[in-house]
C-alpha cells in the first residue's frame, strides 16, 4: 500500500488522502486561501493506518489452553503445550494473524483510524488582491498626446 499524505489548517484535524505531498501540499494551500480564519501556516503529514492488533496471540492463547486442561483434567494437564520451541510459538502467531486479518476483513472490521507522522510545515503565501468590481477607465495607450 502507498503512504497516503494528508493536510491540516490547525495541526489538529487532517484532511484529504493524497498520493504525494506535494499534491497535499497544493491542496492545503488552495484551502487555506479559502478559509475564513486566514492561516499563516498549513501542515502536511503522511497517514499512517492503525495496527490492528492481530498479531501477538499465540502465548496468550496457548495459556488459555493449558489453563483449561489443568481446570478440566487436574495435574495431568498441567503440562500440556508447555515446553514449546519460541519457533513454535511464532509459527502459531503467524498463523493466527494471517487468520485474525482475514476475518477482520471478511467482515469489515479493520480499523479506519490512522495516525498522522512525518508532518512538515509550510508557510502560506499572502493572498493577492481582489480586483476592483467599481467601473474604471482603461487606459488604451501610453506616450505623447496629440492635442
Amino acid at each position: 500500500m502507498h503512504p497516503k499524505y494528508s493536510f491540516s489548517l490547525n495541526r489538529e484535524h487532517y484532511s484529504g488522502a493524497y498520493p504525494t505531498r506535494d499534491e497535499a501540499l497544493t491542496a492545503a494551500l488552495e484551502a487555506a486561501q479559502k478559509s475564513a480564519d486566514s492561516p499563516q501556516t498549513v501542515f502536511v503529514g503522511r497517514r499512517v493506518l492503525s495496527d490492528p492488533m492481530a498479531s501477538g496471540h499465540a502465548r496468550a492463547i496457548l495459556a488459555n489452553m493449558n489453563a483449561r486442561a489443568r481446570s478440566e483434567f487436574g495435574d495431568i494437564g498441567s503440562n500440556y503445550l508447555a515446553n514449546l520451541s519460541k519457533q513454535q510459538i511464532d509459527n502459531l502467531d503467524r498463523s493466527l494473524d494471517l487468520v485474525i486479518r482475514g476475518w477482520l476483513e471478511h467482515n469489515e472490521l479493520l480499523p479506519s483510524f490512522s495516525k498522522v507522522e512525518a508532518i512538515s510545515q509550510h508557510s502560506v503565501p499572502p493572498r493577492m488582491a481582489e480586483p476592483a468590481t467599481e467601473d474604471f477607465a482603461e487606459v488604451h495607450g501610453i506616450g505623447a498626446s496629440s492635442e
